[in-house]
């Protein structure tokens, strides 16, 4: 993917809040991205090639607590549903299985009940 396709997904997938304290980490932009590929069927581009087009596009950044982030974007359209949709958690229930009895080899089986 080349740097102009990551511009459009730029132009169609955030848009920039100057006076936002809020903004996007890496891990969200590149999981935007990825939705947004998946859902043009496009070829994604590894994580370290789109951190450098992201800046070529002129996107600035910062890192908060070692961790990269994008003040003042936000994220729009159907690939940030997309990613936001993906993103929940699920909740794992945990089954509770009853303990199956072992019978000594001797003992016959127990009758069946219908």
């Amino acid at each position: 993917m080349s740097d102009t396709q990551i511009g459009v997904f730029l132009r169609e997938c955030v848009i920039y809040e100057e006076d936002s304290e809020e903004g996007l980490d890496l891990e969200a932009m590149y999981g935007l991205y990825i939705s947004w590929c998946v859902l043009g069927n496009k070829v994604p581009i590894p994580e370290s090639a789109f951190r450098t087009s992201v800046r070529l596009n002129g996107v600035k950044h910062e890192k908060r607590e070692g961790v990269r982030y994008y003040p003042g974007l936000r994220m729009i359209g159907d690939a940030a549903r997309d990613y936001v949709l993906n993103s929940v958690p699920v909740e794992v229930y945990e089954v509770v299985v009853p303990p199956v009895p072992v019978l000594d080899e001797d003992e016959p089986l127990p009758a069946a009940t219908a």
